[in-house]
């Protein structure tokens, strides 16, 4: 009976070790079915893309959003872009200005950087005033209205006015051309901004601009002749020798009754001989008139000897106090 049950499972093992081996081959089987045979051009390609495969550079590998995050970040240097620099067209200067006394007044004088004197302030009672009218230049070179006049020997000079046009500032130099005066009116507003200010007690005598005059005893005329006349939107006053000379012409008024008043002053300081005599850097001479509180009223004309300007002064003397006046408007 032992026999009979161990010859059972020996057959038994075989036929299912038979089974197994046939299952296996029939697998083998259905996958040639399914697979397509391959020509012998695709198995030459394939040989190729292997051959290929050898030499292909290393690629970074895809990774996921989370694997992406472990990769070392390439920094970035942010660099600001430069601004784009231009040519600046206003300069740095370095003017100054000097107070000193001259002709028994103050005054002070605007010099550039490099020691050209641009500007020469009327005369002050006091040191203290000079200093003050330092401001009041300032403020009307930035306000004020600049105008070049040219005399009758075609030399121009500039003029500074306040805002309302009533009142000389200063006046410039002489210049020998129309050109050079309104470049120095340029140079002017280059240098005047400074806060440099230095005090002198003198200044060499050759650099004196304005003296008293010593006056000869004069007769007065009638026969000289004011004119009255406007000229754009202002109205002036001349003042003719016998000869119709001009002797001076007045500032700008704004209406016929002020040209009128201004008249009434410019013969008060005729009567009190408020004149000086100045030079400017072309030593040329010109006379200046003066009110009683050292404003401006004209300035004469140009001329290239002391004695010449002096001899205009005895003129308006003569003619000044008794002339009538002509109205030409």
């Amino acid at each position: 009976m032992c026999l009979f049950k161990k010859w059972r499972k020996r057959k038994a093992d075989k036929k299912k070790a038979k089974n197994k081996e046939a299952t296996k081959k029939q697998g083998i089987k259905n996958e040639e079915i399914n697979t397509p045979k391959k020509t012998q051009k695709e198995k030459v390609n394939d040989k190729e893309t292997v051959e290929k495969l050898k030499i292909r550079p290393f690629s970074k590998p895809k990774v996921s959003n989370h694997e992406a995050n472990e990769w070392p970040k390439e920094t970035v240097k942010k660099v600001k872009p430069k601004p784009r620099t231009t040519k600046s067209t206003s300069k740095k200067y370095s003017g100054k200005y000097e107070v000193y006394p001259e002709a028994g007044n103050y005054k002070f004088r605007l010099k550039a950087s490099n020691g050209e004197i641009l500007v020469v302030s009327f005369r002050y009672s006091t040191e203290k005033g000079a200093i003050s009218g330092i401001d009041t230049f300032k403020k009307n070179v930035e306000e004020g209205i600049f105008e070049v006049t040219i005399d009758k020997s075609n030399f121009s000079q500039f003029q500074l006015f306040n805002a309302s046009g009533a009142r000389v500032i200063v006046a410039g130099e002489i210049y020998q051309s129309l050109q050079k005066a309104n470049s120095a009116i340029e140079s002017v507003k280059s240098f005047y901004d400074t806060n440099k200010i230095e005090i002198l007690d003198k200044i060499p005598k050759s650099e004196v601009r304005e003296e008293l005059i010593k006056f000869e005893k004069v007769e007065e005329a009638p026969t000289g002749k004011y004119e009255l006349y406007k000229e754009k939107d202002n109205y002036y006053v001349r003042l003719k020798a016998s000869n119709s000379q001009i002797l001076f012409i007045s500032q700008g008024y704004a209406s016929k009754a002020s040209a009128k008043n201004g008249l009434k002053t410019i013969q008060k300081a005729i009567a009190d001989k408020n004149f000086t005599i100045a030079r400017d850097k072309q030593n040329r001479y010109q006379f200046n008139l003066y009110s009683s509180n050292g404003q401006l009223l004209v300035s004469g004309e140009t001329y290239p000897v002391k004695s010449s300007g002096i001899s205009a002064v005895h003129s308006v003397l003569k003619f000044g106090l008794k002339a009538k006046l002509a109205d030409l408007s």
